[in-house]
């Protein structure tokens, strides 16, 4: 599955929840939920690193919420890029692909 067809899944479910949960999903709201996935993430790491309480779960339980908070961070990106319109592949290959040699010297680059 490309990025794109994820990405309108994602923006899918995430209408579902704002509707079953009355969220109103503002233009801050995306990135405040960014702040909380990533804040889920960081505990959960915490936790897999035994810096966090374990909480009776075992390592295997936590390394799949590690998982789970990681999924929901990259699903909150592409919220963001959804609503504010954002070719995330283009943005990417623009600020990440250009330091690799292939990329130079296929002139996508400024070298």
């Amino acid at each position: 599955m490309d990025l794109r067809r994820i990405q309108v899944k994602v923006e899918a479910v995430s209408r579902i929840y704002a509707r079953n949960c009355d969220v109103r999903r503002d233009d801050d709201w995306y990135f405040l939920k960014m702040q909380e996935e990533t804040g889920e993430l960081l505990q959960a790491w915490l936790r897999l690193t035994s810096r966090g309480r374990h909480k009776g779960d075992t390592e295997a339980q936590i390394r799949l919420q590690l998982e789970d908070e990681l999924a929901d961070c990259l699903a909150q990106v592409l919220l963001i890029a959804e609503r504010f319109e954002i070719d995330v592949e283009k943005a990417t290959e623009r600020k990440w692909f250009k330091y690799l040699p292939e990329y130079k010297h296929a002139g996508n680059a400024d070298e």
